[in-house]
C-alpha cells in the first residue's frame, strides 16, 4: 500500500515537473518562427516608413502648398528625425526605462489617439476630427456614473445622442445648403472642410504640419510591436507543427512561396524590362521563340517579362487591400460585438448597406472620379471588402465578452480598450488571419477584373489583369494567340488557388473541430 502511495506521489511530481519544463521544438519549427518574426519585423518597419513618408509628403505638397523639391526635403527630414527617435527609444529600453508602463504608457496612448484625431481634422474635415475626439476622450465621462445603472445608462444615451446628433446634423446642413447643391451658399462650410483649408485662408498653412505629431508615438511603439512579435514565436511554432500535416496547405504554401520569390527577384529573372518595346514591325505580335518565350505584344514588349513583373503589382494590391479591409472589419466587429446595444445596431446596419451595394459598378465609378492610380485601386477594394470580416469578428466578440475571463478583467477595473485588445482580440486573431488570406484572393480577383476593363493605369507597370486587357485590345483570342491569354490567366488561377489551399488548411488548424484524426 505504501509503495502504491509512493508511486502515485512520484507520478504526480513527475507530471508537475513535465508541465513546467519547456519541450524543445524541432529545428524546422524554430526556423519558420524565426523567419516569420524577421519578415513581420521588416513589414512593420516598411509600413511605418511608408506611412510617415506618404503623410509628410501629402501634408507638405497638397495641404501646405510647398514645391516638390521642398516637399521631398520635408519627407527626408521627417524620416531622419523618426530614425533618430527610434534609436533613442531603443537606447532607453536597453537602459531599462519604463517606456510603456503605467503613466508613460497612458500618455503615449493618448498622444497616439490625439495624433489620429489631428490627422483626420487637418486632412479630411474639422467635423469628423471633433467627432473622433469626442468618441475617444469624452464618450464616457466620470460625471455620468451613478449607482443607479438604468439612470446612468439613460444619461449616457442622452449625452451621446445630443453631441453626435448636433455635430452630424450641422455637417449635413452645411453640405445641403452649399452652392454645389442649391446654387448658392446659405451656410458657410466650416465642419465639412479640412482644417487645412481654414488655415490657408489665414495664410498659416504651415500649421497643418501639426498632424505629423502622429509620427512620434508610431515610432515609439515599434519596439513594443517587435517584442510582441517575438512573444508570438511559440504560437507560430505550434501552428506550424499542425500545418505541416495538411498536404493541401503545404501545396498552397509552395505555390505562393514560388510566386513571391518570382515577384521579389523579378529584376533578375525577367529577360527584359516590362516597358522594353520596339518600333520595328517585325518585332510586333511575334509568336513564342527562343528570344521571346511567350512572344511579344502590340508594342513589341516581351510578354514573359511583363508576366514576371506583373506578379509584383498583383501581389501588392492583394496583400495591401486585404490588410486594410481586415483592419477596418476587425475594428468594426470588435466595437459592435463588445459594446452591443445601439452601437451594434448602427454599425451592423451600415455593414448591411455595404453588403447590398453593387461592388463592381461602385469600384468603376470611384476610379473614374478619383483617378486610376494604384493607391486608389487598393483603397476602393479595401473600402468595399471589409463586411465579411466585421460580421465574423462581431459574432466572436459577442461570445467572448460573456466569458469569465472578460468578467474578471472588468472586476479588477480594466478599461474597455485593455479588454478589447488584450483579451478579445488575441482570441479572435487566428480566425482573422485565416479570413485575411481569403481577402487576398478577393482583392487579386477584383484588381484583375478592374484592370481587364481598363479602369487602372494601363500604361504603367502591368499587373496580370492589364496583360489580359491588352490581349483583348489586340484581338488575341481571334488570332489564336494563346501565349498572350493563357499564361496571365494561369498565374491568377494558381495564385488564388494557392491562397485558398492555405486558408483551408489554416482554418483546420485554428479550428480543432474541423481537424480529422491523424494516423
Amino acid at each position: 500500500m505504501k509503495k502504491m502511495e509512493m508511486s502515485d506521489e512520484s507520478l504526480e511530481t513527475q507530471a508537475q515537473t513535465s508541465d513546467t519544463i519547456e519541450i524543445p521544438q524541432p529545428i524546422h519549427a524554430r526556423i519558420v518562427s524565426l523567419g516569420a518574426f524577421v519578415l513581420l519585423t521588416v513589414v512593420v518597419f516598411v509600413a511605418v516608413d511608408m506611412f510617415t513618408g506618404t503623410l509628410a509628403g501629402a501634408l507638405a505638397y497638397s495641404f501646405v502648398g510647398l514645391e516638390e523639391e521642398l516637399s521631398a526635403l520635408v519627407v527626408l527630414g521627417v524620416r531622419a528625425a523618426s530614425i533618430v527617435l527610434f534609436a533613442v527609444v531603443v537606447i532607453l529600453a536597453y537602459l531599462g526605462k519604463p517606456l510603456y508602463a503605467h503613466k508613460a504608457g497612458r500618455i503615449l496612448e493618448k498622444t497616439l489617439l490625439l495624433g489620429v484625431a489631428m490627422l483626420v481634422t487637418v486632412m479630411i474635415s474639422l467635423g469628423l476630427g471633433v467627432l473622433l475626439v469626442f468618441l475617444m476622450f469624452f464618450w464616457s465621462p466620470s460625471q455620468l456614473e451613478s449607482r443607479d445603472v438604468d439612470k446612468a445608462r439613460l444619461h449616457s444615451l442622452v449625452y451621446r445622442g445630443v453631441v453626435v446628433g448636433v455635430l452630424l446634423g450641422w455637417m449635413v446642413l452645411e453640405a445641403a445648403l452649399s452652392e454645389a447643391v442649391i446654387g448658392t451658399t446659405l451656410l458657410t462650410p466650416v465642419l465639412i472642410q479640412p482644417f487645412s483649408s481654414i488655415l490657408a485662408n489665414y495664410a498659416v498653412s504651415y500649421l497643418s504640419f501639426v498632424a505629423l505629431m502622429i509620427v512620434v508615438p508610431f515610432y515609439m511603439l515599434i519596439p513594443k510591436l517587435i517584442i510582441a512579435l517575438w512573444k508570438y514565436r511559440a504560437r507560430v511554432e505550434s501552428f506550424w507543427l499542425e500545418f505541416i500535416h495538411e498536404p493541401m496547405g503545404m501545396a498552397g504554401l509552395v505555390i505562393i512561396g514560388s510566386i513571391i520569390l518570382v515577384a521579389a527577384f523579378a529584376p533578375f529573372i525577367a529577360p527584359y524590362a516590362w516597358d522594353a518595346g520596339s518600333l520595328n514591325l517585325e518585332d510586333l505580335f511575334q509568336p513564342p521563340s527562343p528570344e521571346h518565350i511567350l512572344g511579344t505584344n502590340q508594342n513589341g514588349e516581351d510578354i514573359f517579362s511583363r508576366l514576371i513583373w506583373g506578379a509584383q503589382i498583383s501581389l501588392a494590391v492583394g496583400l495591401t487591400a486585404a490588410i486594410i479591409s481586415v483592419t477596418i472589419g476587425t475594428l468594426v466587429g470588435l466595437i459592435s460585438g463588445y459594446y452591443g446595444g445601439h452601437i451594434d445596431t448602427i454599425l451592423m446596419r451600415i455593414t448591411d448597406v455595404f453588403l447590398c451595394l453593387p461592388v463592381l459598378p461602385l469600384m468603376l465609378i470611384f476610379l473614374v472620379m478619383f483617378g486610376q492610380g494604384l493607391q486608389n485601386v487598393i483603397l476602393v477594394i479595401a473600402l468595399l471588402g471589409w463586411t465579411g470580416t466585421a460580421r465574423m469578428v462581431r459574432s466572436e466578440a459577442l461570445s467572448l465578452r460573456e466569458r469569465p475571463l472578460t468578467e474578471a478583467a472588468h472586476a479588477i477595473g480594466a478599461d474597455d480598450t485593455y479588454i478589447l485588445f488584450r483579451h478579445i482580440l488575441p482570441n479572435v486573431m487566428p480566425l482573422i488571419l485565416a479570413n485575411m488570406i481569403l481577402g487576398v484572393v478577393n482583392a487579386i480577383l477584383s484588381e484583375a477584373g478592374i484592370a481587364f476593363l481598363g479602369f487602372v493605369d494601363i500604361h504603367g507597370q502591368p499587373s496580370w489583369g492589364v496583360i489580359l486587357h491588352w490581349a483583348s485590345k489586340g484581338a488575341a483570342l481571334l488570332n489564336n494567340s494563346w501565349w498572350w491569354i493563357i499564361p496571365p490567366g494561369l498565374m491568377i488561377l494558381l495564385t488564388t488557388l494557392g491562397f485558398v489551399f492555405i486558408s483551408h488548411a489554416a482554418d483546420k488548424v485554428v479550428n480543432p473541430r474541423l481537424r480529422g484524426r491523424r494516423r
